[in-house]
């Protein structure tokens, strides 16, 4: 469970963080007027000082909600700190 969530920005751009086994995770969404969705960005900061980012440029991550693009990013980082594979 990501503890700790807090909105730190809002505007054309959305933030929110919050921690995970001693990472902080964040996820930044902002609305497509285009499509009429949310695309965002994941970045893993870890307590290395290393920043992982599971989004690519542009982003192939797309929801039909900011609570769902905050929701499907903390989702998505979880699952990438908790993968033995993938975790740094």
């Amino acid at each position: 469970m990501v503890e700790n969530k807090v909105q730190t920005e809002t505007g054309p751009r959305h933030v929110m963080q919050g921690t995970y086994l001693g990472s902080r995770i964040e996820v930044v969404a902002g609305y497509d007027i285009l499509s009429d969705s949310w695309p965002f960005h994941i970045y893993v900061h870890h307590s290395s000082g290393q920043t992982s980012r599971l989004s690519q440029v542009p982003t192939n991550y797309v929801a039909e909600s900011l609570d769902s693009a905050f929701d499907q990013g903390f989702e998505f980082a979880v699952q990438f700190l908790t993968s033995p594979a993938d975790a740094p």
